[in-house]
Protein backbone atom coordinates (compact mmCIF):
# COMPACT_ATOMS: atom_id res chain seq x y z
CA UNK A 1 0.00 0.00 0.00
CA UNK A 2 1.50 3.37 -0.91
CA UNK A 3 2.43 5.70 1.97
CA UNK A 4 -0.24 8.23 1.01
CA UNK A 5 -2.95 5.52 1.42
CA UNK A 6 -1.79 4.17 4.80
CA UNK A 7 -4.07 4.64 7.77
CA UNK A 8 -2.24 6.56 10.51
CA UNK A 9 -1.50 4.35 13.52
CA UNK A 10 -3.20 6.88 15.79
CA UNK A 11 -6.44 6.29 13.87
CA UNK A 12 -6.12 2.52 14.26
CA UNK A 13 -5.50 2.86 18.00
CA UNK A 14 -8.43 5.25 18.35
CA UNK A 15 -10.73 2.90 16.43
CA UNK A 16 -9.76 0.03 18.71
CA UNK A 17 -10.40 2.17 21.79
CA UNK A 18 -13.81 3.12 20.38
CA UNK A 19 -14.64 -0.58 19.91
CA UNK A 20 -13.74 -1.23 23.54
CA UNK A 21 -15.92 1.69 24.64
CA UNK A 22 -18.78 0.44 22.44
CA UNK A 23 -18.70 -2.89 24.30
CA UNK A 24 -18.78 -0.97 27.61
CA UNK A 25 -21.85 0.89 26.40
CA UNK A 26 -23.52 -2.37 25.30
CA UNK A 27 -22.87 -3.95 28.67
CA UNK A 28 -24.20 -0.91 30.55
CA UNK A 29 -27.34 -0.66 28.43
CA UNK A 30 -28.04 -4.38 28.74
CA UNK A 31 -27.67 -4.23 32.53
CA UNK A 32 -29.95 -1.17 32.70
CA UNK A 33 -32.55 -2.84 30.51
CA UNK A 34 -32.31 -6.06 32.51
CA UNK A 35 -32.70 -4.43 35.92
CA UNK A 36 -35.66 -2.40 34.64
CA UNK A 37 -37.35 -5.52 33.26
CA UNK A 38 -36.76 -7.36 36.52
CA UNK A 39 -38.36 -4.49 38.47
CA UNK A 40 -41.49 -4.76 36.32
CA UNK A 41 -41.61 -8.55 36.64
CA UNK A 42 -41.12 -8.44 40.41
CA UNK A 43 -43.87 -5.82 40.71
CA UNK A 44 -46.25 -8.01 38.72
CA UNK A 45 -45.28 -11.02 40.81
CA UNK A 46 -45.79 -9.19 44.10
CA UNK A 47 -49.17 -7.90 42.93
CA UNK A 48 -50.26 -11.47 42.17
CA UNK A 49 -50.15 -12.30 45.88
CA UNK A 50 -53.05 -9.91 46.59
CA UNK A 51 -56.40 -11.29 47.72
CA UNK A 52 -58.81 -11.89 44.87
CA UNK A 53 -56.13 -11.83 42.17
CA UNK A 54 -57.51 -13.73 39.17
CA UNK A 55 -54.39 -15.33 37.65
CA UNK A 56 -52.13 -16.46 40.50
CA UNK A 57 -51.27 -19.72 38.71
CA UNK A 58 -49.89 -17.84 35.73
CA UNK A 59 -47.97 -15.35 37.84
CA UNK A 60 -46.61 -17.99 40.23
CA UNK A 61 -45.58 -20.45 37.52
CA UNK A 62 -45.11 -18.86 34.10
CA UNK A 63 -43.73 -15.50 35.24
CA UNK A 64 -40.82 -16.97 37.30
CA UNK A 65 -39.95 -19.37 34.48
CA UNK A 66 -40.02 -16.54 31.91
CA UNK A 67 -37.88 -14.39 34.19
CA UNK A 68 -35.33 -17.20 34.53
CA UNK A 69 -35.20 -17.60 30.73
CA UNK A 70 -34.73 -13.84 30.41
CA UNK A 71 -31.88 -14.04 32.93
CA UNK A 72 -30.14 -16.75 30.91
CA UNK A 73 -30.52 -14.74 27.70
CA UNK A 74 -29.19 -11.51 29.23
CA UNK A 75 -26.35 -13.34 31.00
CA UNK A 76 -25.34 -14.84 27.65
CA UNK A 77 -25.42 -11.48 25.88
CA UNK A 78 -23.47 -9.75 28.65
CA UNK A 79 -20.93 -12.57 28.74
CA UNK A 80 -20.53 -12.27 24.96
CA UNK A 81 -19.94 -8.52 25.23
CA UNK A 82 -17.35 -8.99 27.99
CA UNK A 83 -15.64 -11.68 25.93
CA UNK A 84 -15.56 -9.39 22.88
CA UNK A 85 -14.16 -6.59 25.00
CA UNK A 86 -11.39 -8.89 26.26
CA UNK A 87 -10.55 -9.74 22.64
CA UNK A 88 -10.28 -6.02 21.83
CA UNK A 89 -8.10 -5.42 24.89
CA UNK A 90 -5.72 -8.20 23.84
CA UNK A 91 -5.63 -6.82 20.28
CA UNK A 92 -4.90 -3.37 21.67
CA UNK A 93 -1.99 -4.64 23.77
CA UNK A 94 -0.60 -6.63 20.83
CA UNK A 95 -0.94 -3.65 18.50
CA UNK A 96 0.90 -1.32 20.88
CA UNK A 97 3.66 -3.90 21.39
CA UNK A 98 3.91 -4.39 17.62
CA UNK A 99 4.10 -0.66 16.97
CA UNK A 100 6.87 -0.27 19.54
CA UNK A 101 8.82 -3.22 18.13
CA UNK A 102 8.36 -2.82 14.39
CA UNK A 103 7.87 0.83 13.46
CA UNK A 104 10.39 3.63 13.50
CA UNK A 105 8.79 6.31 15.67
CA UNK A 106 9.63 9.96 16.06
CA UNK A 107 10.14 11.35 19.57
CA UNK A 108 6.66 12.86 19.43
CA UNK A 109 5.20 9.51 18.39
CA UNK A 110 7.01 7.76 21.25
CA UNK A 111 5.60 10.24 23.77
CA UNK A 112 2.09 9.91 22.31
CA UNK A 113 2.31 6.11 22.33
CA UNK A 114 3.53 6.11 25.94
CA UNK A 115 0.59 8.32 26.94
CA UNK A 116 -1.81 6.04 25.10
CA UNK A 117 -0.25 2.97 26.69
CA UNK A 118 -0.62 4.43 30.21
CA UNK A 119 -4.37 4.87 29.65
CA UNK A 120 -4.95 1.30 28.51
CA UNK A 121 -7.15 -0.64 30.94
CA UNK A 122 -4.49 -3.13 32.01
CA UNK A 123 -1.90 -0.40 32.61
CA UNK A 124 -3.91 1.79 34.99
CA UNK A 125 -2.12 2.59 38.23
CA UNK A 126 -3.24 3.64 41.70
CA UNK A 127 -2.20 6.94 43.26
CA UNK A 128 0.72 5.10 44.88
CA UNK A 129 1.86 3.75 41.49
CA UNK A 130 0.72 0.13 41.88
CA UNK A 131 -0.74 -1.60 38.83
CA UNK A 132 -4.49 -1.93 39.46
CA UNK A 133 -5.96 -1.95 35.96
CA UNK A 134 -6.52 -5.69 35.66
CA UNK A 135 -8.04 -5.94 39.12
CA UNK A 136 -10.35 -2.96 38.57
CA UNK A 137 -11.37 -4.36 35.18
CA UNK A 138 -12.25 -7.70 36.82
CA UNK A 139 -14.24 -6.00 39.59
CA UNK A 140 -16.22 -3.95 37.07
CA UNK A 141 -17.30 -7.25 35.49
CA UNK A 142 -18.80 -8.59 38.73
CA UNK A 143 -22.10 -6.71 38.66
CA UNK A 144 -23.12 -7.37 35.05
CA UNK A 145 -22.31 -11.06 35.33
CA UNK A 146 -23.63 -11.72 38.86
CA UNK A 147 -26.94 -9.83 38.58
CA UNK A 148 -28.58 -12.35 36.20
CA UNK A 149 -27.41 -15.23 38.38
CA UNK A 150 -28.78 -13.56 41.52
CA UNK A 151 -32.13 -12.78 39.93
CA UNK A 152 -32.33 -16.34 38.55
CA UNK A 153 -31.90 -17.71 42.05
CA UNK A 154 -34.57 -15.34 43.35
CA UNK A 155 -36.99 -16.46 40.62
CA UNK A 156 -36.14 -20.11 41.24
CA UNK A 157 -36.99 -19.59 44.90
CA UNK A 158 -40.25 -17.84 43.91
CA UNK A 159 -41.14 -20.69 41.56
CA UNK A 160 -40.38 -23.44 44.07
CA UNK A 161 -42.15 -21.92 47.06
CA UNK A 162 -45.16 -20.23 45.44
CA UNK A 163 -48.47 -22.08 45.53
CA UNK A 164 -49.18 -23.70 42.15
CA UNK A 165 -52.70 -24.39 40.98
Amino acid sequence: MPDNERVPLANVLQALREDIQAENTLIASRVTWYVTSQAFLLTAYATSWGAGFLWPGFFHTVLPLAAMVLSVVIFTSIYAATWAQDVYLREQAALVAGIKAEFPLSKADVVALQAYERTMVGNRRSASGRMVGGRVHALVRVTPLILPIGFSLLWLYAYCFAPHQ
